[in-house]
């Protein structure tokens, strides 16, 4: 498929944090001056997490105030439709950019409203995801899952676990979403990005929707069955994976996945730190993985179908994609 194709082509998002998808020209704009390149994106020599984490410094700062976070809500949609992305989720903690003076509450009731404005402007549809993060002490978290139970088919779909892995594992966050189930909210876990697959193994165990990224299962046959047969989707981004070093070298583990089977899907993880779109994602993962046309169609359904859209909106794209020719 060549790439006008997968610029035409529907498009579901499912990975995208918005600290880290705020156009150069929307930063510019809040801020009142120029912006480098080297002050949001990464570099082709970027060495580490840590080297990545940095570009978020910027988004974070600004992120702090109402008009600008509904306007960033806006802005990551609007530049996602202009790539015929149909759907998408977006993720961010409402915690940490919250302040004295404007409330967690508050934060999320503008990313809710920049999506609903974008919806009514460009043909595409979002929701939230809310973030827990690893670092947070429980206090936080719970009131994040407060806040994804206040907010839950009202704009927020699900809740999800961010942050540092290897620091934080999977497993020290079990009473979280043992809660989570048991107030009925539906979660997904960033697991396996820096290479644990036990990371995998308790998002599995807890009951997680989806995996973002997955990384460290490859080459796990057993992990692998174990994941298909749950039928949990895995959420992976190319780019990014590369980027951060939870993958060396030349062997991309999405073909992997996809001949065991496993539901996976391609995202951006941050279109503006990592300086990607959802189509050049797909555009590599052709190259790297030797994605075909029909499966590139069948990443799109997979996507849809692990979401968390409204049947309408599902039956719609799932339509579209089957119209679609290649």
């Amino acid at each position: 498929m060549n790439k006008s194709k997968l610029q035409e082509l529907p498009k579901i998002e499912l990975h995208c944090h918005l600290d880290g998808s705020l156009s150069r020209g929307f930063v510019e704009t809040v801020l009142g001056r120029d912006v480098e390149p080297s002050e949001l994106v990464v570099s082709k020599s970027c060495e580490s997490l840590n080297d990545y984490l940095s570009k978020f410094d910027i988004p974070l700062e600004i992120l702090k105030d109402a008009g600008v976070l509904k306007n960033a809500a806006y802005d990551v949609c609007k530049e996602a439709a202009r790539e015929n992305v149909r759907y998408i989720e977006i993720r961010f903690d409402p915690i940490t950019i919250s302040t004295s003076d404007f409330s967690a509450d508050e934060a999320v009731e503008c990313v809710i409203e920049g999506i609903r404005e974008a919806e009514r402007e460009f043909d595409i549809k979002g929701n939230v995801i809310l973030c827990a993060m690893r670092h947070f002490n429980e206090d936080l978290n719970r009131a994040t899952l407060d806040l994804a139970e206040k907010y839950l088919n009202r704009g927020v779909c699900c809740l999800d676990l961010a942050g540092a892995e290897a620091v934080f594992p999977t497993k020290n966050f079990r009473e979280i979403f043992y809660e989570a189930k048991e107030r009925n909210i539906p979660f997904i876990i960033h697991a396996g990005e820096t290479g644990d697959p036990e990371n995998i193994e308790s998002a599995l165990e807890f009951g997680a929707k989806r995996i973002g990224h997955g990384i460290a299962m490859h080459g796990d046959k057993f992990l692998q069955d174990r994941v298909r047969k749950a039928n949990v989707c895995v959420e992976m981004c190319p780019t990014s994976n590369y980027q951060t070093k939870a993958v060396t070298g030349d062997e991309y583990p999405l073909r992997e996945f996809l001949e065991n089977g496993l539901m996976v899907t391609v995202n951006t993880d941050n279109r503006t730190v990592s300086g990607t779109t959802l189509t050049e994602e797909l555009e590599l993962v052709q190259q790297i993985s030797g994605v075909s046309d029909e499966e590139m169609i069948q990443l799109q359904k997979n996507a849809i179908l692990a979401s968390f859209a409204d049947p309408e909106t599902k039956d719609r794209i799932i339509k579209e994609l089957d119209l679609f020719s290649i």
